[in-house]
């Protein structure tokens, strides 16, 4: 049982791999906005209606990006880059916010040795 305990610990205060953890961001940001914009081009739109309008509104910061069959892959392109940014950007501060909380654990159980008497 006390095994399992710091097992269950140890999980729960591991750092994350900040690469590996921007790589993994990246292709799933990457793989949702081109399965979003490919499944609205299949869908297509009525005669006189502009395919996924909100979706397009992303070419104002992908600039190349529309909804279309190649705007799928430069859209996806350009979210792996912002996939990549976030997970890194995440990952940095899950590993710094546990280091100062193990840091302040560590601290009191190091204050809580010593006796006044």
């Amino acid at each position: 049982n006390e095994m399992r305990a710091r097992t269950v610990l140890a999980w729960a205060f591991a750092r994350l791999d900040i690469v590996a953890f921007a790589c993994a961001c990246a292709a799933v940001f990457a793989g949702v906005l081109f399965a979003l914009t490919f499944g609205l081009t299949l869908k297509g739109a009525p005669p006189g209606v502009p395919v996924g309008p909100n979706l397009a509104a992303l070419a104002a910061y992908f600039p190349g990006y529309s909804v279309s069959y190649g705007g799928a892959f430069v859209g996806a392109a350009y979210a792996a880059l912002v996939g990549a940014a976030f997970g890194f950007v995440l990952a940095a501060l899950w590993n710094l916010a546990h280091a100062l909380l193990l840091g302040v654990i560590r601290m009191r159980a190091s204050l809580a040795s010593y006796s006044i008497d």
